[in-house]
Parts: C-alpha cells; structure tokens; sequence
C-alpha cells in the first residue's frame, strides 16, 4: 500500500512539473507551491509536506526557532520538497520559497494553535531589530491566527499605528529607536511577548575593506603589524587566518567611521613569512569580503639593481640625458651617484629617488643641457646594511660643428673657423652664376687642393675648456671673377653647419660703396619725411566750438549737426576794407588773433564804431574754420548778451569776422582783478548798523557794447590771452592802420552823470556785489538760452569765453582762436582737437555727445567760476586719469564760499548725471531771475527793448540781411514760374519787443513780416528754393576766398558725430 501511494505521488509530481513548465510565461511568476494555500492551520502533532518547482535550483528560508528535529527539507533539482512530522506550536511561522536565478520567491505561513497563553507567540530570536531604513518588521509571530494582536511602545506603553500585521511575519512599519511589546488577546485572555529592541544600522551597499601591512618584506627582528580596515559599517565579525594563529591574538579597535582589526608582531621571525587572511563578515545581511597579503621575514637584507636603458650613451651638446636605475632593496637603500669617481654636483644636475611600493625604488639622474666638459663615466652605487651593488653608465657628449667665422683674409684669401665634437672636416665650394648660387646644391662646385688656381692651408686645436677642436682653414683663389660665392662647410657625427660668402673684386667694391651711400641717404629721407607728414597731421587744428543740430537720434544718443560751412551767407554783411581801421591786438594765440579796430559806415555812412576784428594767421590754415564761425553767427541773428557779429571782409584778402566790443575783457580775469572789492564791500556790509543797496543796483548797458568808459583796475587786455609784439606781426596789404589810443584801459574809474547812468544795465564801478555776481548768472542763462532756442550747442561754455562791457552786462562768446590753446592748462589736447574737459559734462567726456543738456553742465561750473570770484575748477583734483575717475564715481565739486544756498542748489541741478535730469535754461532763466530785484527786471527789459529798436550795428545789419533775403526770394520764384513775381510786402517796421522769459525765440531780433500775394494756384504749388541760397549772380559763399585767393573746397551738408578716440571732432 505504501508502495503504491510512493508511485502516485511520483506521478502527481511529474503531471504538476509538466504543467509548470507548459504554463509558465517567459517573465512570469515561475515559482509553484503544492498545496498552493497562504496559510495552512494544522493539528498539533500532525505531518505537513509542501513542494516548491520552479525553473532552477529552489530553496526554502524556514524561521529560526524551526531548525530542529521534524523539520525535513528535501531538494530534486528545480524542485524542493518540505515535510514537517509531529508538529507543535514552535512550528509555527513563514516558510519562503525562493529561487536564486530569477529572485523569485513564494511564502506560505504555517500556524498551529498552542494550548495556552503561553504558547500563543513563537520565540523567533533574541528580540533585538537592527533597522537598515526608517521601515522594517517587528517578528511577532503568533501560534494561532485567530489571536487579537496590538503593538505598543513600551515606554509609556503607547499604541502604535500606521503598521501592517501579518500573523506569520509581525508589524511592519515606520519604527523608532526605542523598545517594543506585543499585546494578544483572546476574550479575557491577554499576554504578552518579549520585547523587541529597535537599534538603526548603517548597511552600506558595498562594504569597503582594506588590508595593510608595515612592510611586506622585512628581516627578523623588525616589527610586523597587519590592520585589516572596513570604513561606514557598524556590525561586522573579523576572522584570521595567518602563520602561527593560534600564538597570536588579532585586536580590534572602534575608529571614526571605521573598525579596525590588527595582527601585531613585535619582533618577527622567519616562522612568520606566509599568506595573512582576513574575513570580514558584515552580520545584517550575512555579505563576507576576503582580503589576503603576503608577507617575508628575512634573516638578511639585499640589494638587486636592473639599469634602464643602455650603458653607453652618446648625446648631443645642449640635450638633456637621463640615467636610471630600478632598485629592489631591503632594509632601505642609500643612493649615491658619482662622476668619474667624483661626487656628482647638484647644482649642474638633478637626482631623484622614489619610493615604488614595498621594497621597489627606482633613482634617475638627469643632465639638463649636457656640456662638453660632462662627458665621462657615471656610476650608481646603491647600498644598505647587509649588501651593496653599483651601475656604471658612459656619457659622449657631441658638438655639432660650428662656423664661428668666415671672412676675407686679402684680396684673394678666405679664412673659416669652425669647432665641433669630434673634430669637424671642412670642405670648400665656389660658385660664379648669381642666379643659381642661392640653391643649396645646385651651382656649387667643390674645391680641393688639386683643383688649378686654389690653395688650402687647415690647422686644428684643441679648446680644453670647452671640450671642443677648432679648425682654421684657409682657402686661396689665384684667379678671382668679378663676382664669386664661396661656401665653408663643416661636418662630423653630429650634424653639418655651411656658410656662404659673397666675394667682390676690387673694381667692384668702389660701385657697391657709392650705391649703399646713395640707398642710406633715401631711406633717412623718406623716414624724416613720413615723421613730418606725422606730426603735421597730429597737429591741433582750429574749430569752430559752436554747432548748430540738424537731428537728434530716437534714442537720444546721437546727434547730427548742421555744416557750417552750407550756411548762408548774405553780401549785406560786407565791409570794405577801406571802412576798417585796425589798432593794437588784444589777443594772440597759435592760429590767429583778435585786433582792436575803428569801424566806420556800420550804422549810417558817418558812423564810427569800435569793434573786435578777428582773423587767422596766414599759416594757419583755419580760413574754413573762421568762415564758418562767420557762418554760425549769421544764422544765430543778434542777442543783448551775446558778441554780435557786425560785419565781414571776405573778399580781396585775409577773412576778418568783425564782433561788438567789450572793453573790460572776459569775466574770470574781470572777477580776479576786482575779487578784494567784493571782499571789502562785503566786510562792510557785515559791519554796517543798518543795511543798503550798493550802488550797482542801478545797473546798466552800454547798447552798442563799444564801453568808452574808464576802468580803474584794467590791465589793459581784452582777454588773459599772450600779448603779441607789434614787431612780430606782419602787416597785410590793403589794410590802414590807426593810433587808436591805449590810455582808455587805464583811465581812473570816474561816477556816470545821471544820463549815462541811466542807459546802464549796473553801476560801472569795479565794486562788486552779491547782485552783480546773480546779474552775470541770470545774463548769461538769457544768453544759453537764447543759443537753445536756435539749436545751437555752444560746447566750451566758461567764464573765459564771456566778456564784460560797460554797466556789467556779459556777453558769451568764442575767443579760442585768439588763446594759446597749447598752453592753456585747461585744455587738453585729444587727437586734432583741445578739449575744456573741466566745463565738460561726462556724456561729452566719455561718448563724445553734445547737447544743450551739456551746455546745462558747463553752466554750472560757470555759476562756481562766478561765486568763487573766477577760481578755477575742481582745485582738489589734478587733471590726470585721477579726475575720470572721480567723475564717474559721481564727484561733485562743494558750495564756493561766496554762492547762496539757492545757486548751488542750481548747481547740483546742473551736474545731475542723466541729461534728461538737469534743467532746461528756460528753467534756469526762471530760478536766477526770481533771486533778482524788480528794479533789475524792468532795467533788463528796458535795455533789451532799447537794443532791438536802437541804432545797434548788429540790429540794423541783421535787418538789412533780412530785407536782402527777401529781394532773392522774390526774384527766384519769377525766375522759376516765368511769370510776373508775387507781390512781396515787407514790413521793416520794429516789432514790440516781447518780455524776456524762457520761450524760445524771446530774444531773436524781430523778423520783418512777409507777404507774398500770388495771382495764380500755379505759384503756390511750385517748389521754391531755400530762402537763403544765393543766386546765381548774387555776392555769396561762391565768392569767399582764401588768403590765396582760391576756392574753398565744398563739403557735406552734414555729418554726424565720430565717436570718442577718433582724430577729427563732430561738427
């Protein structure tokens, strides 16, 4: 019977397998169980058999109390058969089923219910959990499924939640550092388990060991120490293996972040030679790691050499050899190398021992850039206490042969010198075609002493100092060609060296000396000629500073300005030079000067006027320049604070521009000489018992600026410009001279009578006032903003570019063409151009952008020049690349001693870094006249009304230009329709002057109304010219000649600006 139940079981198992393997998917789940149940509930004391098949070898993972007696496991190749007989209690728990090739596995939890409380959980160790993450599983593993189950905390004794239960495996869950207790139950029944000890481990995924040893080979005697190290892992178990393990004891010792096991030897034997193993086990997940080393005791040390490379070296001069020996030595080797028994010096040399591993070392010695005199033998010799053994190496240094010289020796005769190592031989070749004797070959023919016509004479000697042989050779040539080329050759082993010589015969030699004296002779001409074109063309050249702005970019950050030179210019500003009567110079620079000159006919046909006559040098080469400043100023029109232009000669001779008059000179010398009556008027005025106005309130203007009143504290100049000798100026043609009298400037300041005091915009005494100094400020605005309003950029605003007239009215001008720019220390000279970088706003400094937002800046250093009674700028800075960059860190220059509160609050309005945040002069007109007195107001407007009604040169003139242009237009559009001319009307009656205020165009002279009335539609839809282009035949700018008498060149009507570095300036 039992036989036959062997049988069918057999058979069961067979049809089960064949169903396994017909069934199972590719990468499905492979592994079978029979019975295939979870969980199976048995009678104690009862048999139970489960068969686990899969694709490979299968075993089974049983809990830990269950290794004992009953418990069977049977393996058949990819099958494993449990059986468990006469079970109990202890019994219980999960049985896993687990294939190693695929990592599969199948559980089944067996139970068999215990008899009473005492039996209900299955002691499964000795309750301590090392936990590898924050999850892991309490084993309370219980007889009987059917058992009420809880965890708890067993400080405290808290209820654990978020875990998951499984009779057969326990709790599950995130688990703290601390101790836990089950709690079962059934009805009133209650018991509980042992406790658990919950401790977190560090596992590493790989376990790092590191076996050591103090030296792997050593002699008896000496100390032997093995560590075995494993790093990061707190559970591991170390086991040994080595000679003699069972007379010495491994230690271990806890380090940071590691665990030490040691063998130490303190006195070593040979017995003590052999293989040390260390096992270390890491006891979590069962991974054991091996390390081995072996280990020699010697009864005696030893030295073994192995030389790298060969034993005879040759190397060339100046190369870098390298000797080395390989060393297996112990106990540790010394090293000594030698040359030709001599110690090695090392300073000429290097020598390097190294350390290998164990007892391997290897010694290098390097020659760097070997000399003639380190040829010889070098030996190694390495050695230790018990043994000692040496390599010898030879060293041939080699010179390459050199040619030290090649030379002529008389008139026939040609000496080599040549040296080298070995003795270099020398060959000689000539050669007599020019054409082929640069090939390196071809052409040459070789010279012995056989050959006709040649000698040869050669010696050697020996250089001992440099280890080298010289060799002179000496080649004669009986009969020599006109022109020969001889070539000196020199070889040995180490290289060849050749050097050719050009030959000449005598009757050569005078033709070749005469052309190197003529060749010389060009090249130092040309290169003191292309010096001269070089300076001249770095030359500063004149510029008219002021410019009129054709267009403004969107951006804000280019602007295209107006050329002057296409400005129109009207015959009625013409003067004949028989009219002009020139006088003393006020003012010299390096392109021109400004002349003192009585001016008659401006007015009416009687009329005298003083003026200021400019013109430039006749080496100057600034006529363009100067035209068109004359230009500028027609276009600007006249203005009460502004040096109006009264007329012009441009014809038949040298330009002169011919300006109003200011005697008392530009403002910061005028603020220099009378500074101490400011101070004493103002010391005066502190000590007063009651307060007055001074007497410059009653202010005044001298209408046509010719300023015939004395000055008391005149130096007599115009400007601070370098008086020029009358000797040194060359009198022109076509030009009468008159004494005009000097004395004017130094006559004795006497008071006005009432009638002329009335006519001036301030008292004329040089006696100066707070309200003179807020006169000047409020002028000058008038004046810029005047400039604004015709789009005109001034660029070189400053208190040297205004002067004074008469009453202390200021007039802004550009006298740069009569001061010495190179000179004047606040100009700096950048390419063509000199440049007023203390008056310069950083924009125009550092982008080479000029607006009138620039000029807004220059009036603020103008306001400090005026309240620091004509100081000059920045006084703490030194104009080098100190002032830059102080300028960009934003340094503004502190309140003058002499300014109020309100002006340098302008000021500080005036220096704000963006352009856009500075004040229009509209504005600033505005501020400064508020800090005026009414009864200046009324005087400025009377005197502004009086200036554009009265008898001015520069009124009238302007409106006979007007009247002029008005003719030409007339007479062009008849030209153009071809027929009869519109009707012009003009009305030259003067206009009502408007109040002066910040609207532009307050201050331009009234344009005379014009009425063009037309008789057909035809008229009107013509294009007509531009109002200010010259006719054909009328007196223009076609006209305008230079000193020479020549044309000027014409240019583009426009340019727009360079950027910063370049030579030329915007225009």
């Amino acid at each position: 019977m039992a036989s036959t139940r062997g049988q069918t079981g057999n058979l069961n198992l067979l049809h089960f397998l064949f169903g396994v393997f017909l069934v199972c998917p590719e990468g499905g789940l492979c592994l079978e169980l029979q019975p295939s149940a979870p969980e199976v509930l048995l009678n104690p004391n009862s048999n139970f058999t489960v068969m686990c098949s899969g694709w490979s070898q299968v075993t089974w993972q049983l809990p830990q109390d269950s290794r004992v007696d009953g418990v069977v496991v049977a393996n058949q190749g990819s099958s494993s058969v449990l059986q468990l007989f006469n079970v109990t209690w202890r019994n219980s728990g999960r049985y896993t089923c687990e294939e190693a090739s695929s990592y599969q596995s199948r559980e089944i939890d067996i139970f068999i219910p215990g008899q009473g409380p005492d039996e209900w959980f299955v002691p499964l160790g000795p309750g301590v959990v090392m936990k590898e993450a924050e999850e892991d599983t309490i084993p309370c593993v219980v007889s009987d499924p059917r058992l009420n189950v809880s965890l708890y905390e067993r400080p405290g004794r808290m209820a654990v939640t978020g875990t998951t239960y499984e009779p057969g495996r326990g709790f599950t869950g995130r688990l703290n550092d601390t101790s836990y207790v089950c709690l079962a139950a059934r009805g009133a029944e209650e018991r509980e388990s042992q406790v658990y000890y919950v401790f977190s481990v560090v596992v590493p995924k790989v376990m790092e060991v590191d076996l050591t040893v103090s030296s792997s080979v050593l002699k008896q005697g000496e100390v032997l120490t093995v560590n075995c190290t494993v790093k990061d892992t707190e559970m591991v178990f170390f086991s040994w293996d080595f000679p003699r393990r069972q007379e010495v004891e491994p230690l271990t010792d806890f380090l940071p972040n590691r665990i030490r096991s040691f063998v130490n030897i303190s006195t070593a034997t040979v017995a003590d030679s052999g293989v040390y193993v260390c096992a270390v086990q890491e006891t979590m997940q069962g991974r054991t790691v091996t390390k081995n080393i072996t280990v020699t005791v010697l009864d005696r040390g030893y030295v073994y050499l192995w030389p790298s490379g060969e034993p005879n070296v040759s190397s060339l001069l100046h190369h870098t050899v390298e000797f080395s020996v390989e060393i297996d030595a112990h106990p540790a080797p010394t090293v000594l190398w030698t040359k030709d028994n001599q110690t090695v010096a090392t300073e000429t040399t290097s020598i390097s021992t190294t350390h290998l591993t164990g007892s391997r070392y290897v010694s290098t010695l390097m020659l760097v850039r070997v000399q003639m005199d380190q040829t010889g033998n070098y030996k190694a010799t390495i050695s230790n206490d018990d043994d000692s053994d040496e390599v010898v190496f030879n060293l041939e240094v080699k010179a390459p042969p050199r040619i030290t010289s090649l030379t002529e020796v008389g008139s026939k005769a040609v000496l080599c010198v040549s040296e080298g190592a070995p003795p270099p031989s020398v060959t000689w070749y000539t050669c007599h075609s020019t054409h082929r004797c640069s090939n390196v070959t071809g052409g040459w023919r070789s010279l012995s002493a056989a050959s006709e016509g040649v000698s040869l004479q050669e010696n050697t000697t020996e250089m001992e100092e440099r280890g080298v042989t010289q060799v002179r050779s000496v080649l004669t040539l009986q009969a020599l060609s006109a022109l020969s080329a001889v070539r000196c050759e020199a070889k040995n082993s180490a290289g060849r060296r050749a050097r050719d010589l050009r030959v000449l015969s005598p009757s050569l030699l005078s033709q070749v000396a005469v052309l190197a004296v003529v060749l010389v002779l060009v090249v130092i001409a040309v290169f003191f000629l292309i010096i001269l074109i070089l300076l001249w063309r770095k030359k500063p050249r004149y510029e008219v500073r002021w410019k009129v702005i054709e267009s403004v970019s969107p951006d804000g950050q280019q602007y295209t300005y107006l050329d002057p030179t296409h400005l129109p210019y009207n015959s009625t500003w013409e003067i004949p030079r028989d009219n002009v009567v020139l006088g003393q110079v006020l003012g010299s620079g390096a392109f021109g000067r400004v002349v003192e000159a009585n001016v008659s006919g401006l007015i009416h046909s009687h009329s005298t006027t003083k003026a200021a006559v400019k013109m430039v040098k006749p080496s100057s080469g600034a006529v363009q320049s100067l035209m068109s400043e004359l230009k500028v100023l027609v276009h600007l029109g006249p203005h009460l604070n502004v040096v109006n232009l009264l007329g012009a000669c441009t014809r038949g001779g040298p330009v002169y521009l011919i300006t109003e008059f200011c005697r008392h000179g530009d403002l910061v010398n005028y603020l220099q000489r009378n500074k101490r009556t400011f101070l004493q008027s103002d010391t005066h005025a502190k000590r007063s018992v009651h307060t007055h106005r001074h007497e410059s309130l009653s202010l005044s203007v001298c209408i046509e600026c010719e300023c015939l009143s004395p000055c008391s504290d005149s130096d007599g100049g115009y400007m601070d410009m370098n008086k020029e000798e009358s000797a040194q100026y060359v009198a022109m043609q076509e030009l009468r001279y008159a004494d005009i009298e000097p004395a004017v400037y130094e006559t004795p300041y006497t008071p006005p009578d009432q009638q002329e005091a009335s006519s001036l915009l301030l008292s004329d005494s040089p006696v100066l006032s707070l309200n003179d100094l807020l006169s000047f400020a409020h002028q000058i605005s008038q004046a810029m903003d005047f400039l604004s309003s015709r789009n005109c950029v001034h660029r070189d605003l400053a208190a040297r570019n205004v002067l004074v007239c008469e009453g202390k009215l200021v007039k802004i001008c550009d006298f740069g063409l009569a001061r010495d720019l190179m000179k004047d220390q606040d100009y700096i000279t950048r390419g063509t151009s000199f440049l007023p970088v203390k008056w310069m706003s950083p924009e125009s400094i550092f982008q080479n952008i000029y607006s009138s937002q620039s000029d807004v800046w220059s009036y603020g250093v103008l306001l400090w020049e005026i309240f620091s009674l004509g100081g000059s700028p920045y006084p703490d800075l030194p104009m080098t690349q100190e002032f830059y960059s102080a300028l960009k860190r934003g340094y503004r220059m502190t309140r003058p001693e002499h300014a109020p509160h309100d002006i340098f609050e302008l000021m500080k309005q005036c220096w704000e870094e963006k352009p856009q945040s500075r004040p229009p002069f509209s504005s600033l007109v505005i501020s400064v006249g508020n800090m005026l007195t009414d009864d200046y107001t009324e005087r400025y407007l009377q005197l502004t009304e009086n200036f554009l009604k009265g008898e001015n040169p520069a009124v009238v003139r302007s409106r006979l230009s007007l009247s002029r242009a008005a003719e030409e237009l007339t007479d062009r559009q008849t030209d153009a329709h071809g027929s009869p001319a519109p009707q012009v009307k003009i009305n030259l009656s003067e206009a009502e002057p408007q109040e002066p205020g910040p609207s532009h165009g307050t201050y331009i002279i009234p344009i005379a109304d014009v009425t063009i009335e037309t008789r057909s539609s035809a008229a009107l839809d013509a294009d007509s010219p531009h109002s200010s282009d010259p006719a054909p035949n009328a007196p223009g700018p076609q006209e305008v000649t230079s000193p020479e008498g020549e044309q000027e060149a014409e240019e583009p009507a426009a340019s727009s600006c360079r950027p910063e570095g370049e030579e030329e300036s915007c225009l």
